[in-house]
């Protein structure tokens, strides 16, 4: 996806349109290579929006095929995939339904489960026809495998049928409930880059359903011996738990914080630092313009000043950004210099990689062969530092945690790991009826010269180094508003000698 510099490919979640306005008006060593080009050139956007449906995707999978980063890493079948979409395109353009020749569109993305490509923007009219309409309750899946309800809304469908808080799901729509949830469609989700993001974007979508929708209900509230069996009717409450349950950044939901970095000193001298994405605000926006990599290491510095006993970074649902500013990131954290990243991208005229260095300012490829370091400060902090982590941390936000967990002092604390999406982004194509598809073209490659955190086979991301178990309490902790993934943080602190 663009960047904020015309020419630059930082990796920078998809962002609200508006916003997008405002801003910008394992591989094997060997399919490295040499770096043999002069210079290098991003593949170039396509504009395919003037061709019929079927047309616009015959050129679209041309282009992604040839130019996607990943089909090697993630064994991506091209020719099945076209052969199974194109069909169902060809039928929707038949029957002039745009509705599904969107559905196909996502389900063709979706396929790549990189959180890198998407099809935007999403089209309400599409969601408020198959999932317009609601149960009352949002649920979770814990660790032992139950199905729970961790939010029960007043005078909903569920409540009028005596669901409470924590009750346990038996059966949906006359199934038992991971069955019917093994079934619930992914389409109008998020790419789901892991297996945990899938299972979550399915708990979402498991109680929508279209306005009007029955279904069979089995449920067995806490301390009750027996299960009672209700029908539930969906209905129309504008997307509610959907919006209460989108793990996007706020940037990717359209929302614009006042700063991009926020500090503060917690109980026991503990320095608490969140990053909402590794870019400045834009001037043309309201908020706090100092470069938020000033704001970050100004952070850093004021706790090393006031010696506190830890760091805690908090980077959930943290949108990325520049590759550049989180190995400055790292520089208050690293007495040696330290490979970040090798950047490998695809060269549109042949499909082979080279290794450029991006420049995140100026948008220009230079460096050939070379890597991306973290240079040491020269004010550094080398004690106890935790990044707290969730699954709507993406891209570079993910760069932040990989940085921290190779640290000697350094944890991960998260119920699940990072996105595992982690390649540059920056390719697009226009497509009929107003969408466009983002796809990435670089990977970003190890020590040895192999991809790192991009999923493969749905194992990816920055894991914790010891995932918090999703047991009943937790989870109706966090559904209550308790910050439990904090909470454990800040005991993990306290454990790192």
């Amino acid at each position: 996806m663009p960047g904020f510099h015309a020419n630059s490919r930082s990796r920078l979640l998809v962002v609200a349109t508006t916003l997008l306005l405002l801003v910008c008006a394992t591989i094997a060593v060997a399919s490295c290579g040499g770096t043999t080009s002069a210079s290098y050139t991003q593949p170039a956007p396509a504009d395919y929006s003037n061709l019929t449906w079927t047309q616009a995707f015959q050129k679209l999978q041309a282009k992604i095929s040839h130019e996607y980063a990943f089909t090697a890493w993630k064994s991506i079948n091209w020719n099945s995939l076209y052969k199974k979409y194109q069909p169902v395109i060809a039928k929707a353009e038949a029957a002039k339904d745009q509705g599904a020749y969107y559905l196909a569109l996502r389900e063709y993305i979706n396929s790549l489960r990189d959180g890198h490509a998407s099809v935007k923007p999403d089209d309400i009219a599409v969601y408020q026809t198959l999932a317009g309409g609601g149960f009352g309750l949002i649920v979770t899946k814990l660790d032992n495998g139950q199905v729970v309800a961790t939010w029960v809304k007043d005078g909903g469908p569920a409540a009028a049928a005596g669901m409470k808080l924590g009750a346990q799901i038996v059966q949906w729509g006359g199934k038992p409930v991971n069955t019917a949830l093994a079934q619930t469609s992914t389409a109008l989700s998020p790419p789901q880059p892991t297996n945990a993001r899938t299972v979550y974007e399915k708990l979402r979508f498991l109680v929508r359903a279209p306005v009007g929708t029955d279904k069979a209900v089995v449920f067995k509230n806490q301390g009750e011996s027996a299960g009672k069996t209700v029908t539930l009717t969906a209905v129309e409450d504008g997307l509610e738990t959907l919006a209460m349950t989108d793990s996007r950044s706020s940037l990717g939901k359209g929302q614009v914080p006042t700063a991009m970095v926020e500090q503060k000193t917690l109980p026991g001298n503990v320095g608490y630092v969140k990053v909402v994405a590794e870019v400045d605000m834009p001037q043309s926006l309201p908020g706090d313009h100092t470069p938020t990599l000033e704001l970050f290491q100004r952070a850093i510095n004021s706790f090393i000043d006031s010696k506190v006993s830890g760091i805690v970074v908090d980077i959930r649902n943290n949108g990325g950004g520049s590759d550049t500013m989180v190995a400055q990131f790292m520089s208050s954290f690293y007495k040696d210099k330290t490979l970040y990243e090798y950047q490998n991208f695809v060269v549109a005229a042949t499909g082979k990689f080279e290794i450029w260095v991006s420049d995140d300012a100026t948008g220009v490829y230079d460096k050939p062969g070379q890597g991306l370091y973290i240079e040491p400060g020269s004010k550094l902090y080398t004690g106890p530092i935790v990044a707290l982590v969730n699954n709507g941390c993406i891209s570079s936000g993910e760069g932040v945690a990989m940085g921290i967990k190779n640290l000697p002092k350094g944890r991960v604390v998260g119920f699940y790991s990072t996105n595992g999406s982690f390649g540059m982004a920056g390719d697009s194509v226009k497509m009929p009826a107003g969408y466009e598809v983002d796809f990435p073209f670089g990977q970003s490659l190890d020590k040895n010269k192999v991809v790192q955190i991009d999923s493969k086979g749905g194992k990816g991301g920055v894991l914790p180094n010891t995932p918090i178990t999703m047991t009943l309490d937790n989870a109706l902790k966090a559904a209550g508003g308790q910050d439990v993934v904090l909470d454990y943080g800040l005991k993990t602190l306290n454990q790192i000698r």
